[in-house]
Formats: structure tokens, C-alpha cells, sequence
């Protein structure tokens, strides 16, 4: 059973991690909601196209998002822009004129940079889509994904700033967007690292090589002459003597030394007996502390 004090510090740390669980889960809408597309109304006109029956002036409430790349550019390193367009689900801008599936409809955005690392001059994002099925006149104008392509010279923050674009179908201009605030669209931040732009690097080559032949090979022989190996033989001749061999033998005083014997040590059933009494002990005592923990329970 748990002690008053035991129960207080498991309520601690249940408390602990529970406040701690809320902020991770009450923190992800937050970081979802900053990466998330906004927003952005655009009054968008209709260009007077052949087979067109109506030329609306619409003000349309797009969702779009300015995306840069998940990685830290470099200088001189090229950088893609991406700009979603997304029709809201009530009031979108309607298409003019019935769109096959052989038609291409294009999108052309302006977008305009500022920062050290790149010129302060607009930059032109495009963008084609085919529609998948035929569409009449009236439906939701589809609006492609455009992309944009810039190269900075140096390290630091850029900014972008989309502003108005234009839908076309088949080359021919079908709307007019701009925005309504005096913002812009919508905005993104890039942050360049450090790094050598390539038109500051510098090359350097040696314009006659020089090359070295040798018409001469170079021969070493190694000769070696074998000496040769000379025997010596040795005859020995042994006479056996006439006179007999004389023998002699010692008996020693104390016994012979055959091994270990007594010196040996104790005898291994010493040590058997002794694991025994011990792992019965053992036994007993658990037996007896679980029989105690019994009764107190």
C-alpha cells in the first residue's frame, strides 16, 4: 500500500505530465495555424474574349500561400517560389466561357522582391494547368499552381510580395486580379547563408603544359652463383672394455615424493555442503519475509 507521502508525489508527477501533454497538443494548432495559407480578397475583371456571353467584375476572397524552399539557400544558388491559389468554396470566380479538357488555362503573377540579396525589380511567377473533364461556363475558374525562379547574389533577408496576375485560356486573357488592400498579396521571407557567389570566384590555369618522356629504360640485372656445399664425414669406433661394469645403488632415507597428496587442500565436498546450507537459508528466509508481507496485508 502507498504511504500519504508516496500518493502525494505520484499526484505530482500525473499532474506534471498532464499540464505538459496540453501544452505540446495546445501548441501544434498555434505552429499550424502560422504556416497555414491566408486569406486575400482580389477584384477580379473580365477581358471580352470571342464566345464569351457575360464579362463579370467579381471581388473574390482567394486562399494563397508564398512558399520558399524548406532549406537555407545560399548565394548565387537558385532558389524556387511556389504560389497557391485556391477558389474559396462560396463565390468563386466563375469561368466565362464552357473550357475542354484540350484547353490550357495559365496563370501569370507579379511578384515583388526586397532585400540585399536580390534586386528590388518584379518578378514574373507562371503557372498551366489542363482541366481533367470539360467545364461550362459559370464553374469554378480553375487557377494553377505558379512557380517562380530567383538566383541571390549575397547572404542576408529577402522579402516577396505577390501582387496581381492574370487567368488566360488558350492565349487569350480571360481576367484581370488585383488586390483590394494596399499590402499586396500574399508574403514570404527568405533568409540566404553565407557562401562565395560564383562571379566573385576566381580560376586559375596554366596555358602550356609540360610534359616529360624518357626514351631511355633502365635495366638492372642481379646474378648470383651458387657455392658449393662440402661434407665432412666423421668415423668413430668404439671398444668395448673387458672390464665389468661396476653398479651402485641408494636407498633413500625418507619416502619417495609422488605428488601433491595431503597439500592438495581441503576436499571439494566442503565447499558443496557449504552451497547448500546457504541456498536453504535462502530459501527459508524468503518464505518467511513473504508469509510476513501476507499477514500485514
Amino acid at each position: 500500500m502507498l504511504t500519504s507521502k508516496a500518493r502525494r508525489r505520484l499526484a505530482l508527477k500525473t499532474s506534471a505530465m498532464a499540464v505538459l501533454g496540453a501544452g505540446i497538443f495546445g501548441g501544434l494548432p498555434v505552429v499550424a495555424a502560422l504556416a497555414a495559407p491566408v486569406p486575400v480578397a482580389y477584384t477580379c475583371t473580365g477581358v471580352p474574349t470571342t464566345g464569351a456571353t457575360v464579362t463579370p467584375t467579381s471581388t473574390v476572397t482567394f486562399t494563397m500561400e508564398l512558399r520558399t524552399p524548406a532549406t537555407r539557400p545560399t548565394p548565387s544558388s537558385t532558389v524556387t517560389l511556389v504560389w497557391d491559389v485556391s477558389q474559396p468554396a462560396t463565390s468563386p470566380l466563375p469561368a466565362i466561357a464552357s473550357i475542354s479538357p484540350s484547353s490550357t488555362v495559365v496563370a501569370h503573377g507579379t511578384v515583388s522582391p526586397a532585400g540585399t540579396p536580390l534586386p528590388s525589380l518584379p518578378v514574373v511567377a507562371t503557372g498551366s494547368v489542363a482541366p481533367a473533364t470539360a467545364l461550362t461556363s459559370g464553374a469554378p475558374m480553375p487557377i494553377p499552381t505558379m512557380t517562380l525562379v530567383v538566383t541571390p547574389t549575397a547572404s542576408g533577408t529577402a522579402t516577396f510580395k505577390g501582387a496581381g496576375f492574370a487567368v488566360q485560356v488558350n492565349s487569350s486573357v480571360w481576367y484581370n486580379c488585383q488586390p483590394q488592400a494596399s499590402g499586396g498579396g500574399p508574403a514570404a521571407t527568405l533568409v540566404v547563408g553565407t557562401g562565395t557567389p560564383s562571379s566573385t570566384a576566381t580560376s586559375t590555369s596554366t596555358g602550356t603544359p609540360t610534359t616529360t618522356t624518357s626514351n631511355t629504360p633502365t635495366s638492372t640485372t642481379t646474378s648470383s652463383t651458387p657455392r658449393p656445399t662440402r661434407t665432412h664425414t666423421e668415423v668413430v669406433t668404439v671398444t668395448p672394455s673387458d672390464s665389468p661394469t661396476k653398479r651402485s645403488s641408494r636407498t633413500p632415507k625418507a619416502g619417495a615424493d609422488t605428488g601433491g597428496g595431503g597439500l592438495a587442500g581441503p576436499d571439494g565436498r566442503t565447499f558443496i555442503l557449504t552451497g547448500t546450507a546457504l541456498v536453504a537459508a535462502a530459501a527459508i528466509g524468503g518464505l518467511f519475509l513473504r508469509r510476513r508481507n501476507a499477514a500485514r496485508s
